[in-house]
């Protein structure tokens, strides 16, 4: 089982945070190319959700979280939509868990990245550089799209 350390995060983040906006579309077109059935489900919510904010977020960390498996060294598959069927029933169940008994524990074993989903704890809790705070709704959907992306690129790991 190949689980994404805090080190590799940390290294992405360093990678990602320090590229001029050139260089970030550049990777992020790129991760894009390779994932691009992921990408669409992950921007998806943004258009669900009504929330432009929602999507500007989900691509910064996807670049991140995809980047992070890469760091540690880990080869993915591309996700696909019968990699997503499969994920769904399980991640909606986990969702409906949180939702009903406050219980995240059924999401941490179906995403299998607990280094991963707590950064994106963090992430989603902490004040920006401004102090600044991202309102409830874009905290929930972020939240909700980036355990979905996470456990899919877990999913596409490639054994």
């Amino acid at each position: 089982m190949s689980i994404v350390t805090s080190e590799s995060i940390s290294k992405s983040i360093e990678k990602i945070d320090g590229m001029n906006e050139e260089a970030l579309d550049k990777l992020i077109e790129t991760f894009a190319v390779k994932q691009e059935t992921l990408l669409n489900y992950v921007m998806q919510a943004g258009v669900e959700y009504e929330n432009e904010d929602l999507n500007a977020f989900s691509i910064y960390y996807f670049a991140i979280v995809v980047e992070a498996f890469l760091q540690e060294g880990i080869e993915l598959n591309e996700v696909t939509d019968k990699i997503i069927e499969e994920f769904q029933e399980g991640f909606v169940y986990a969702l409906e868990e949180i939702n009903k008994n406050e219980d995240n524990s059924a999401l941490f074993e179906l995403v299998n990245q607990n280094n991963v989903m707590e950064f994106m704890f963090n992430e989603i809790e902490a004040k920006d550089e401004d102090g600044e705070e991202l309102d409830d709704d874009t905290k929930t959907q972020l939240f909700i799209v980036t355990s979905g992306m996470i456990g899919l690129l877990n999913a596409a790991i490639k054994k």
